[in-house]
């Protein structure tokens, strides 16, 4: 990690720059933080790739399989600008040493650290393969070790088919690289693991593994066998690594972690200093930085220790709906009902006309509904919002991991809305809070792979935003707090690792159970469960 340089900009995209985290093949990465506060690494395709236009459609093809593939052992994508130069994309940032700086700084890996190891990367190679991609550059830079376990970066954007040493021979002769050539790259990296050397040797000569374990030095040799028919699948050699154990407790692995760079401390640049020609690098169109709230006004609630409660993934955005746009709010999560103060707010009173008994509870579904958020654009798809939100009306999104107080349980995520200011008198209006997964759910919650998810979604009870004081906080938890009515039963929601993908959060005022409008759309972005 260097410090930005002069010529660096200040910011890309919404994302402020804190420092350079090398060159790769199609540029310069950076490491950022997001208007929530996320660190993200930021690649910037460079001039030569941007007048290239077959390599800017191949970095354009490649960003699409980073956003589509999602694996414990992969970076999932934050935000991307790929509709116009300058080109660019954001992934998540995890702090750890490459396996190359590891290696150089320790010396070569255990035995059975490196099973482990092996048995971690074979993974994350066979969820890249599932989703068509091949790395096609696999080599000790692109392994990160993180303390989760070891993120595989990189894939798809390596300007050669293989690196030196790591290259199959299929493709040094100019073949197209298949997954076998992945099979090969990664026993490549093994061996280099395990002995600190070349694989090849300086000139690329037979494999070396003098001094390995007979049987890990066995399971290399099977790797990166000549003919590629006789490389072993990737779940074999998950197979034969089984019974080391977890990786993340592994003490050498996790010893390896105080070799990777400590994030800058320092405030960000406030402005670039090279002219908008030259590093231009402006926050999408239409993009408003998250609204502070006012001075006087109180937090969203906050969950009692030792209730159910929270968020797993990244991300707080707050915004006055209809008046400025949320930020990225990429995040995980369910969660329960906000305190309201454990029932110190006073009952919701019902709209004129209308008695309790009618008022709006759990809302259905009446029709289908297209609302589906994308988490690279940073934007709902699907029907405009159907009715213009109350003036004044406020909401935050707020997962475990931003969690001022650290109350929220890992896997939720808590929505409050509230009133700027209180209107006293006004009639009553209730909002449900909708959370829809990207897919289709069974009659048991389970995801069934539609991804035209045209379900409503799963719902909290409508509350009224009048209920006691309206400029106080009002809130639900994922899932805890939600359910759906499905096939005459009642669905409990799942916990959002069920199904990695873009999630969407829509307030839909409600005037009774099955009389509802979307006022506000939005989402968070939920990847594989990492560790």
């Amino acid at each position: 990690m260097e410090a930005l340089t002069d010529t660096d900009p200040a910011q890309v995209g919404a994302h402020a720059l804190l420092a350079r985290l090398g060159a790769g093949a199609l540029g310069q990465v950076y490491l950022a933080r997001s208007p929530g506060g996320r660190l993200v690494a930021v690649q910037v395709v460079g001039s030569r790739t941007t007048g290239d236009p077959e390599a800017l459609a191949r970095f354009k093809r490649e960003a699409e399989a980073v956003r589509a593939v999602r694996s414990a052992h992969t970076a999932d994508l934050v935000d991307a600008s790929l509709a116009a130069p300058p080109f660019w994309l954001a992934t998540e940032y995890a702090a750890g040493p490459t396996l190359a700086r590891a290696v150089a700084g320790r010396g070569p890996l255990p035995a059975p650290t490196c099973r482990r190891l092996l048995a971690a990367l074979a993974e994350g190679l066979a969820a890249l393969h599932a989703f068509g991609v091949v790395h096609r550059g696999f080599t000790p830079e692109c392994v990160v070790l993180a303390g989760q376990g070891p993120l595989i970066t990189g894939f798809g954007f390596a300007r050669d088919a293989g690196a030196p040493g790591s290259a199959a021979p299929e493709v040094r002769a100019g073949a197209e690289a298949g997954p076998a050539a992945d099979v090969f790259a990664l026993g490549a990296l093994l061996a280099y693991a395990a002995t600190g050397r070349p694989p090849f040797g300086a000139g690329g000569g037979p494999l070396d593994v003098a001094g390995v374990e007979p049987g890990l030095a066995e399971l290399v040799a099977a790797c990166t066998q000549e003919d590629p028919a006789r490389r072993p699948a990737l779940a074999e050699v998950v197979e034969r690594c089984a019974g080391e154990g977890a990786l993340a407790d592994d003490p050498v692995y996790a010893g390896l972690g105080a070799l990777g760079d400590a994030v800058p401390r320092h405030a960000v640049r406030a402005q670039g200093p090279a002219p908008a020609g030259a590093y231009g690098y402006p926050p999408p169109a239409g993009y408003a930085p998250a609204a502070p709230s006012a001075p006087s006004a109180p937090g969203p609630p906050r969950r009692r220790r030792g209730r159910a409660g929270a968020g797993a993934a990244a991300g707080l955005a707050l915004a006055a709906l209809g008046a400025v746009a949320v930020g990225g709010i990429p995040a995980g999560g369910g969660g329960a009902a906000a305190d309201a103060a454990a029932g110190s707010q006073p009952a919701a009173r019902p709209s004129a006309g209308r008695s309790p008994a009618d008022q709006p509870g759990l809302i259905r579904q009446t029709a289908p509904n297209a609302d589906s958020w994308d988490p690279v654009r940073g934007e709902c798809r699907g029907p405009e919002v159907e009715e213009r939100p109350l003036t004044g009306l406020q909401g935050v999104i707020t997962p475990a991991e931003r969690d001022p107080e650290g109350e929220l349980q890992p896997g939720r995520v808590r929505v409050a809305f509230r009133l700027k200011e209180a209107v006293p008198g006004a009639p009553a209006y209730h909002l449900a809070v909708v959370v829809k997964p990207p897919h289709e759910v069974d009659a048991q919650g389970r995801p069934t792979g539609v991804s035209e998810n045209r379900q409503l979604g799963f719902a909290a009870l409508a509350r009224d935003v009048h209920e006691g004081d309206a400029t106080q906080w009002k809130s639900v938890v994922y899932p805890d707090d939600f359910s759906m009515e499905l096939e005459g039963r009642r669905v409990p929601a799942p916990a959002p690792a069920q199904d990695p993908g873009g999630w969407t959060v829509v307030f839909r005022h409600a005037v009774s159970d099955t009389e509802h409008k979307s006022v506000w759309c939005r989402g968070f972005d939920v990847g594989a469960q990492k560790g």
